[in-house]
């Protein structure tokens, strides 16, 4: 394993390429059909699992995504759990799936909660918000039939973390969309929309640069700012660990994610993650994943950051390394530009340091005789 480099590695897997919403702002190619073959997962799972003990990993994230993972059927995933037994690494394996949830039902519950997997949710807050994007092939939003997979999920002994997606529309309603999910009483993760396969269906939907940053700043607010019942947000979370230890939590704000992680599609296609949709290294049938990294693509992003000489005086370098570079992509730049969330990085960033530093001028309270 690199020196410094994280403990786990993540190989994401996508089941099928389809879906059964049609969000306005999906960044994926959700059209095609046809479920991973056996031979391909089983290939996947043996070389992940020699890679990973080869490099001296200690575990083994498997990240189930799509499209949409639940489209395979239980008996895909009950056959990717017999073949990592039949594997017997090593290292732990620990699994997370990412989900709009509408396939759920009580046998999928049981089988996640039984081999502890870690769900999360695609729902993007209040109805109005959620509906607005995240149709189904009818046109209709999908916020109540997420709602009710959360309450059978719940009758089933499972709390699952939810994803939403800002766009222009959640500007300003930083402190509904937190006390939205302080009412489902879990945490939840943001991310900015960004351009997909066809940027014309979402431009109306993206965000001016400062704008998800300034949004970043209010939530902050308002989950520190939360005198009962808080829950975990990230980001921020880990950009408060960060600023607060001086490390690098946020996979986008790696130095380079080259060698740690590596997505599989259904046609066995690799990738350096699911987002790199047309940055193919190769085929996992064919290679190894040591092979399929040293792909020219990941030859230049390991030189990146170093390449990024304008970031360097920056002080917030240690903990973002030019941000992620698929972001630079999707926009219009170049694989080796910085990330063009820059600039809603450094408003983030900034204002946690200045939370940090008016905490710590707080006068200690004096002790009780």
């Amino acid at each position: 394993m690199p020196v410094d480099g994280p403990e786990a590695f993540t190989l994401i897997l996508e089941p099928v390429p389809g879906c059964n919403l049609r969000c306005r702002y999906c960044y994926s190619d959700c059209t095609g059909s046809g479920t991973m073959t056996r031979q391909t997962l089983r290939t996947a799972l043996e070389k992940t699992v020699r890679y990973a003990a080869d490099q001296g990993f200690r575990e083994i994230h498997l990240l189930w995504h799509g499209g949409e993972p639940l489209l395979a059927g239980l008996d895909f995933f009950r056959t990717a759990l017999e073949i990592l037994a039949g594997l017997t690494p090593d290292l732990s394996c620990r699994h997370y799936l990412q989900t709009n949830g509408l396939l759920l039902d009580d046998d999928f519950c049981d089988f996640f909660r039984d081999y502890e997997f870690q769900l999360g949710l695609s729902l993007d807050g209040p109805q109005d918000l959620h509906d607005s994007m995240r149709l189904g092939p009818d046109g209709r939003g999908s916020h109540g039939a997420v709602l009710e997979k959360v309450r059978l999920l719940a009758r089933h002994g499972m709390a699952p973390g939810f994803n939403a997606v800002i766009t222009r529309g959640s500007l300003g309603r930083e402190q509904e969309i937190y006390r939205y999910f302080q009412g489902l009483g879990r945490g939840f993760r943001v991310n900015p929309v960004t351009p997909g396969l066809s940027p014309e269906n979402s431009i109306e939907y993206l965000l001016q640069p400062g704008e998800y940053g300034r949004f970043l700043c209010r939530l902050f607010d308002a989950w520190v700012g939360a005198a009962r019942q808080r829950v975990r947000v990230s980001p921020l979370d880990l950009y408060l660990r960060a600023l607060a230890g001086g490390g690098t939590y946020e996979c986008q704000q790696r130095e380079t994610c080259v060698g740690s992680c590596l997505g599989v599609k259904p046609s066995g296609d690799a990738v350096l993650c699911n987002r790199f949709e047309t940055h193919l290294l190769g085929n996992i049938l064919d290679r190894e994943i040591g092979e399929l990294l040293a792909a020219p693509i990941c030859e230049a992003l390991r030189r990146r950051a170093g390449m990024l000489s304008a970031c360097h005086p920056c002080r917030y370098w240690s903990i973002c390394h030019g941000g992620c570079p698929l972001n630079a992509w999707v926009c219009g730049q170049d694989l080796l530009a910085k990330d063009p969330f820059c600039k809603d990085y450094q408003l983030i960033f900034n204002h946690i340091e200045r939370a940090l530093a008016d905490l710590q001028r707080e006068p200690h309270p004096r002790p009780v005789p």
